[in-house]
Protein backbone atom coordinates (compact mmCIF):
# COMPACT_ATOMS: atom_id res chain seq x y z
CA UNK A 1 0.00 0.00 0.00
CA UNK A 2 0.79 3.42 0.15
CA UNK A 3 1.86 5.54 3.08
CA UNK A 4 0.62 8.23 5.37
CA UNK A 5 3.62 11.08 6.78
CA UNK A 6 2.14 13.03 10.10
CA UNK A 7 4.61 16.18 10.51
CA UNK A 8 3.71 19.41 12.73
CA UNK A 9 2.60 22.21 10.85
CA UNK A 10 5.86 23.54 8.90
CA UNK A 11 7.89 26.27 9.82
CA UNK A 12 10.74 27.97 7.84
CA UNK A 13 14.86 27.17 8.49
CA UNK A 14 16.35 30.42 7.05
CA UNK A 15 20.35 29.22 5.60
CA UNK A 16 23.01 31.34 5.56
CA UNK A 17 23.19 33.96 2.13
CA UNK A 18 26.26 33.45 -0.02
CA UNK A 19 28.17 36.76 -1.67
CA UNK A 20 28.94 40.49 -0.37
CA UNK A 21 26.93 43.09 1.96
CA UNK A 22 25.76 45.31 -0.76
CA UNK A 23 22.58 46.59 -2.58
CA UNK A 24 19.60 46.16 -0.48
CA UNK A 25 17.97 43.40 1.51
CA UNK A 26 15.41 40.68 -0.89
CA UNK A 27 13.18 37.54 0.30
CA UNK A 28 10.56 35.35 -1.80
CA UNK A 29 8.52 32.41 0.15
CA UNK A 30 6.23 30.34 -2.22
CA UNK A 31 3.03 29.80 0.00
CA UNK A 32 3.03 26.29 -1.71
CA UNK A 33 5.43 25.40 -4.01
CA UNK A 34 7.92 26.97 -6.38
CA UNK A 35 6.91 26.25 -10.25
CA UNK A 36 8.92 29.11 -12.23
CA UNK A 37 12.66 30.83 -11.55
CA UNK A 38 14.22 33.18 -14.04
CA UNK A 39 16.95 34.01 -14.48
CA UNK A 40 18.77 37.17 -15.79
CA UNK A 41 22.88 36.47 -15.87
CA UNK A 42 26.23 37.37 -17.79
CA UNK A 43 29.52 37.51 -16.48
CA UNK A 44 27.16 37.61 -12.82
CA UNK A 45 23.48 36.98 -11.67
CA UNK A 46 21.91 39.89 -12.89
CA UNK A 47 18.48 39.48 -11.50
CA UNK A 48 15.69 36.64 -9.94
CA UNK A 49 12.25 36.53 -10.05
CA UNK A 50 9.66 33.54 -8.86
CA UNK A 51 6.58 32.58 -9.80
CA UNK A 52 4.98 29.56 -7.29
CA UNK A 53 1.42 28.30 -6.77
CA UNK A 54 -0.73 29.31 -3.26
CA UNK A 55 -2.52 26.76 -1.17
CA UNK A 56 -5.53 27.31 -2.98
CA UNK A 57 -4.08 26.05 -6.52
CA UNK A 58 -3.62 30.26 -7.78
CA UNK A 59 -0.55 31.56 -9.36
CA UNK A 60 1.70 34.00 -7.65
CA UNK A 61 4.50 36.18 -9.31
CA UNK A 62 7.18 37.58 -7.28
CA UNK A 63 8.77 40.90 -8.14
CA UNK A 64 12.34 41.18 -10.06
CA UNK A 65 15.12 41.25 -7.46
CA UNK A 66 18.38 42.48 -9.35
CA UNK A 67 19.12 44.93 -11.96
CA UNK A 68 18.26 45.05 -15.72
CA UNK A 69 21.12 43.24 -17.39
CA UNK A 70 21.46 40.17 -18.61
CA UNK A 71 20.40 37.63 -20.85
CA UNK A 72 16.93 35.76 -19.42
CA UNK A 73 16.30 32.07 -18.76
CA UNK A 74 13.17 30.48 -17.16
CA UNK A 75 13.41 27.17 -15.29
CA UNK A 76 9.80 25.43 -15.21
CA UNK A 77 9.66 22.86 -12.24
CA UNK A 78 6.72 20.51 -12.01
CA UNK A 79 5.94 20.77 -8.72
CA UNK A 80 4.48 19.46 -7.07
CA UNK A 81 5.92 16.31 -8.48
CA UNK A 82 9.48 18.02 -8.94
CA UNK A 83 10.53 20.14 -6.08
CA UNK A 84 13.94 22.63 -5.42
CA UNK A 85 16.23 20.77 -2.86
CA UNK A 86 19.83 22.66 -2.54
CA UNK A 87 21.68 25.39 -5.24
CA UNK A 88 24.89 25.74 -5.66
CA UNK A 89 27.37 28.86 -7.42
CA UNK A 90 30.14 30.91 -6.85
CA UNK A 91 30.53 34.11 -5.60
CA UNK A 92 33.38 36.64 -6.72
CA UNK A 93 34.75 40.57 -6.97
CA UNK A 94 32.78 42.81 -9.73
CA UNK A 95 33.39 46.44 -10.12
CA UNK A 96 34.69 46.18 -6.97
CA UNK A 97 32.28 43.99 -4.61
CA UNK A 98 31.51 40.90 -4.43
CA UNK A 99 28.44 39.56 -5.92
CA UNK A 100 27.07 35.97 -7.06
CA UNK A 101 28.70 35.25 -10.26
CA UNK A 102 27.02 32.12 -11.21
CA UNK A 103 24.35 29.27 -9.95
CA UNK A 104 23.19 26.06 -10.38
CA UNK A 105 19.84 24.62 -8.73
CA UNK A 106 19.03 21.16 -8.46
CA UNK A 107 15.33 19.36 -7.48
CA UNK A 108 14.62 16.24 -6.55
CA UNK A 109 14.92 15.08 -10.22
CA UNK A 110 16.96 17.67 -12.38
CA UNK A 111 20.13 20.31 -12.04
CA UNK A 112 19.97 23.25 -13.95
CA UNK A 113 22.27 25.53 -14.86
CA UNK A 114 25.17 27.02 -14.50
CA UNK A 115 23.88 30.31 -14.90
CA UNK A 116 25.90 33.61 -15.57
CA UNK A 117 29.89 33.32 -15.21
CA UNK A 118 30.49 33.66 -18.56
CA UNK A 119 33.69 35.96 -18.31
CA UNK A 120 36.51 33.72 -19.26
CA UNK A 121 38.85 36.16 -17.97
CA UNK A 122 37.97 36.75 -14.46
CA UNK A 123 39.98 35.35 -11.55
CA UNK A 124 38.54 31.83 -9.91
CA UNK A 125 36.03 33.17 -7.28
CA UNK A 126 34.78 30.99 -4.61
CA UNK A 127 32.79 28.78 -4.47
CA UNK A 128 29.45 27.99 -2.07
CA UNK A 129 26.37 25.12 -1.57
CA UNK A 130 23.36 24.47 0.39
CA UNK A 131 23.98 21.61 2.18
CA UNK A 132 22.25 18.95 0.21
CA UNK A 133 19.15 17.66 2.67
CA UNK A 134 15.85 15.88 1.96
CA UNK A 135 13.66 19.19 2.15
CA UNK A 136 12.12 21.14 -0.01
CA UNK A 137 13.44 24.78 -0.56
CA UNK A 138 10.16 26.92 0.12
CA UNK A 139 12.14 30.41 -1.41
CA UNK A 140 15.03 32.65 -1.32
CA UNK A 141 16.69 35.91 0.24
CA UNK A 142 19.27 37.94 -0.06
CA UNK A 143 20.50 41.13 -1.09
CA UNK A 144 20.54 42.93 -4.73
CA UNK A 145 21.30 45.99 -6.24
CA UNK A 146 22.26 46.63 -10.06
CA UNK A 147 22.88 42.43 -9.20
CA UNK A 148 22.34 40.02 -7.11
CA UNK A 149 24.81 40.39 -4.03
CA UNK A 150 24.04 37.44 -1.89
CA UNK A 151 21.52 34.31 -1.64
CA UNK A 152 20.06 31.93 0.65
CA UNK A 153 17.34 30.09 0.90
CA UNK A 154 14.67 29.05 2.95
CA UNK A 155 13.66 25.29 3.69
CA UNK A 156 10.58 23.68 4.41
CA UNK A 157 11.43 22.53 8.10
CA UNK A 158 8.83 20.15 10.03
CA UNK A 159 9.77 20.85 14.02
CA UNK A 160 9.76 17.40 14.40
CA UNK A 161 10.67 14.38 12.29
CA UNK A 162 8.17 13.06 9.89
CA UNK A 163 6.79 9.93 10.67
CA UNK A 164 5.66 6.91 8.33
CA UNK A 165 2.33 5.24 9.15
CA UNK A 166 1.54 2.33 7.87
CA UNK A 167 -1.89 1.36 6.29
CA UNK A 168 -3.81 -1.39 7.80
CA UNK A 169 -4.20 -3.90 4.92
CA UNK A 170 -7.25 -6.32 4.51
CA UNK A 171 -9.50 -4.17 6.10
CA UNK A 172 -12.22 -3.13 3.80
CA UNK A 173 -15.45 -1.53 3.84
CA UNK A 174 -19.50 -3.00 3.70
CA UNK A 175 -20.28 -2.76 -0.35
CA UNK A 176 -23.80 -1.92 -0.76
CA UNK A 177 -24.46 0.09 -3.31
CA UNK A 178 -24.66 4.03 -2.39
CA UNK A 179 -28.09 5.33 -2.20
CA UNK A 180 -26.32 8.93 -2.31
CA UNK A 181 -22.71 10.17 -1.80
CA UNK A 182 -23.22 12.65 0.90
CA UNK A 183 -21.94 15.52 1.80
CA UNK A 184 -22.22 14.50 5.86
CA UNK A 185 -21.67 16.51 8.14
CA UNK A 186 -22.86 20.02 9.23
CA UNK A 187 -24.80 22.74 7.54
CA UNK A 188 -22.50 25.81 7.79
CA UNK A 189 -19.36 27.23 5.38
CA UNK A 190 -18.92 27.36 2.03
CA UNK A 191 -19.66 24.61 -0.80
CA UNK A 192 -16.76 23.20 -2.83
CA UNK A 193 -16.60 20.61 -5.43
CA UNK A 194 -12.93 19.52 -6.58
CA UNK A 195 -15.09 17.92 -10.10
CA UNK A 196 -14.21 14.53 -11.98
CA UNK A 197 -10.28 15.54 -12.09
CA UNK A 198 -8.70 11.88 -13.18
CA UNK A 199 -7.81 10.12 -10.16
CA UNK A 200 -6.54 10.52 -6.66
CA UNK A 201 -3.11 10.23 -5.89
CA UNK A 202 -2.75 12.06 -2.29
CA UNK A 203 -4.61 13.38 0.40
CA UNK A 204 -3.54 16.15 3.02
CA UNK A 205 -5.54 15.74 6.09
CA UNK A 206 -5.31 19.05 9.00
CA UNK A 207 -6.10 17.57 12.45
CA UNK A 208 -5.96 19.39 15.79
CA UNK A 209 -8.00 18.81 18.88
CA UNK A 210 -10.35 16.18 17.78
CA UNK A 211 -11.45 18.25 14.08
CA UNK A 212 -10.49 18.10 10.80
CA UNK A 213 -9.68 21.37 9.95
CA UNK A 214 -9.42 20.89 6.39
CA UNK A 215 -8.30 18.73 3.15
CA UNK A 216 -6.71 19.16 0.00
CA UNK A 217 -5.97 16.83 -2.58
CA UNK A 218 -3.22 15.83 -5.51
CA UNK A 219 -5.50 14.62 -8.39
CA UNK A 220 -4.09 13.74 -12.07
CA UNK A 221 -4.59 15.57 -14.48
CA UNK A 222 -5.89 15.06 -18.11
CA UNK A 223 -1.88 15.76 -19.29
CA UNK A 224 -0.65 13.45 -16.39
CA UNK A 225 0.50 16.24 -14.11
CA UNK A 226 -0.68 16.31 -10.74
CA UNK A 227 -3.10 18.95 -10.01
CA UNK A 228 -3.54 20.86 -6.48
CA UNK A 229 -7.34 21.14 -5.08
CA UNK A 230 -7.94 24.12 -3.00
CA UNK A 231 -7.29 23.86 0.79
CA UNK A 232 -10.85 22.70 1.98
CA UNK A 233 -11.01 24.80 5.68
CA UNK A 234 -8.77 26.71 7.60
CA UNK A 235 -5.47 26.70 8.60
CA UNK A 236 -5.61 25.58 12.37
CA UNK A 237 -4.52 21.94 12.40
CA UNK A 238 -1.62 20.70 14.91
CA UNK A 239 -1.04 17.90 12.77
CA UNK A 240 -0.61 17.24 8.62
CA UNK A 241 -1.84 13.69 7.71
CA UNK A 242 0.18 12.81 3.95
CA UNK A 243 -1.75 9.76 2.65
CA UNK A 244 0.10 8.66 -0.72
CA UNK A 245 -1.54 5.95 -2.63
CA UNK A 246 0.73 3.07 -4.44
CA UNK A 247 1.20 3.85 -8.34
CA UNK A 248 2.13 0.21 -9.18
CA UNK A 249 0.22 -1.57 -8.76
CA UNK A 250 -2.69 0.69 -8.67
CA UNK A 251 -4.41 1.75 -5.79
CA UNK A 252 -7.49 3.51 -5.45
CA UNK A 253 -9.72 5.12 -3.09
CA UNK A 254 -13.59 2.89 -2.77
CA UNK A 255 -14.78 5.07 0.18
CA UNK A 256 -14.54 7.17 3.33
CA UNK A 257 -16.52 6.33 6.55
CA UNK A 258 -15.85 9.10 9.59
CA UNK A 259 -17.91 11.25 12.24
CA UNK A 260 -19.29 14.62 12.68
CA UNK A 261 -20.88 16.55 15.73
CA UNK A 262 -20.45 20.13 17.23
CA UNK A 263 -17.13 21.05 17.60
CA UNK A 264 -15.87 21.65 21.78
CA UNK A 265 -17.17 24.69 23.33
CA UNK A 266 -19.46 25.33 20.21
CA UNK A 267 -22.58 22.63 20.51
CA UNK A 268 -23.91 25.15 17.39
CA UNK A 269 -21.38 24.05 15.01
CA UNK A 270 -21.33 21.20 13.65
CA UNK A 271 -18.24 20.01 11.74
CA UNK A 272 -16.29 16.58 10.25
CA UNK A 273 -14.71 14.70 13.75
CA UNK A 274 -13.04 12.03 11.77
CA UNK A 275 -12.47 10.58 8.61
CA UNK A 276 -11.48 6.86 7.50
CA UNK A 277 -10.15 6.78 3.63
CA UNK A 278 -10.76 2.73 2.33
CA UNK A 279 -8.62 1.83 -0.47
CA UNK A 280 -8.57 -1.51 -2.67
CA UNK A 281 -5.67 -2.43 -0.60
CA UNK A 282 -6.65 -1.48 2.91
CA UNK A 283 -7.41 1.38 5.42
CA UNK A 284 -6.04 4.92 6.06
CA UNK A 285 -6.96 6.42 9.67
CA UNK A 286 -9.22 7.30 11.26
CA UNK A 287 -8.15 10.62 11.49
CA UNK A 288 -9.35 13.15 14.21
CA UNK A 289 -11.87 11.84 17.47
CA UNK A 290 -14.33 9.49 16.45
CA UNK A 291 -17.01 11.46 18.37
CA UNK A 292 -20.81 11.96 17.20
CA UNK A 293 -22.80 10.31 14.02
CA UNK A 294 -21.09 7.95 11.98
CA UNK A 295 -21.34 8.38 8.14
CA UNK A 296 -19.92 6.05 5.67
CA UNK A 297 -20.09 5.68 1.36
CA UNK A 298 -20.16 2.27 1.02
CA UNK A 299 -19.94 1.27 -2.75
CA UNK A 300 -19.65 -1.28 -4.95
CA UNK A 301 -16.97 -2.53 -7.64
CA UNK A 302 -16.32 1.54 -7.85
CA UNK A 303 -13.85 4.12 -7.31
CA UNK A 304 -14.19 6.97 -5.60
CA UNK A 305 -12.54 10.01 -7.65
CA UNK A 306 -13.16 13.49 -6.23
CA UNK A 307 -15.12 15.01 -2.66
CA UNK A 308 -16.99 17.75 -2.78
CA UNK A 309 -18.44 19.15 0.83
CA UNK A 310 -18.67 22.74 2.72
CA UNK A 311 -15.98 24.23 4.44
CA UNK A 312 -14.74 27.54 6.40
CA UNK A 313 -12.81 27.28 9.27
CA UNK A 314 -13.35 23.92 9.53
CA UNK A 315 -14.22 20.83 7.41
CA UNK A 316 -17.78 21.33 7.80
CA UNK A 317 -19.22 18.04 5.42
CA UNK A 318 -17.81 16.12 3.07
CA UNK A 319 -18.92 14.18 -0.02
CA UNK A 320 -17.59 11.93 -3.00
CA UNK A 321 -17.88 11.73 -6.38
CA UNK A 322 -17.72 7.78 -7.61
CA UNK A 323 -17.02 6.58 -10.74
CA UNK A 324 -18.66 3.38 -12.06
CA UNK A 325 -16.92 2.89 -15.17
Amino acid sequence: MGSTSCSQDQSLIKVEAWGGSGGSEWSYVAKGGITEIEISSGWVIDALSFKGINENSVLESSQKFGGGGGDTRIITIDWPREYLTSISGIKNDHWGRTVVESLYFKTNLNKYGPFGGTNPNRPEGSPFNVPLEDREIAGFFGRASNFIDAIGVYWKGPSIPIVTIKANEGITMNMDLPRDVGPWGGNKGKSWDDGLVGGIQQIDVHVGNGVVHAIQCRYHGKDGKLVLSKRHGGGGASKVYKIELEKNPSEYLVGITGFYGPIDGNCCLEVVRSISFYTNKGKYGPFGSEIGTFFNSPVSNAKVVGFHGTSGQYLDAIGVHVDYS
